[in-house]
């Protein structure tokens, strides 16, 4: 998807497409592994390949869990630190957000 594109109030790069496995209400685990700070482009890919997938996990869970649209405020918090360029923060966001979700299951290392 291209800058602008998705889904209104979720930020650019967020809509349908992902992969497989989204349709629980337990949120995708996005591992990375950590050690040395990664690149800059490969942090982004990271933030934005993870938040379309919580994109497509929450479009597919809500129906079944409403509780988790709790998440939502947290995850566009996130949409901001990556449309900012902060990609070190958007994915503490997003380890955060899941881990109100999911407590206790490791979701996205820090790197």
């Amino acid at each position: 998807m291209g800058p602008g594109t998705g889904v209104p109030g979720m930020g650019p790069g967020m809509g349908p497409g992902m992969g497989p496995g989204m349709g629980s209400p337990t949120p995708p685990a996005t591992g990375v592994t950590a050690g040395q700070p990664a690149p800059a482009a490969q942090l982004q890919a990271h933030c934005a390949v993870t938040l379309q997938q919580l994109y497509e996990w929450l479009q597919t869970s809500i129906p079944q869990a409403p509780q988790v649209a709790g998440v939502i405020p947290l995850l566009v918090q996130a949409v901001q630190l990556y449309r900012a360029g902060r990609y070190e923060a958007c994915l503490a966001q997003i380890q955060y957000a899941l881990g109100v979700v999911a407590p206790g299951r490791p979701m996205v290392p820090l790197l």
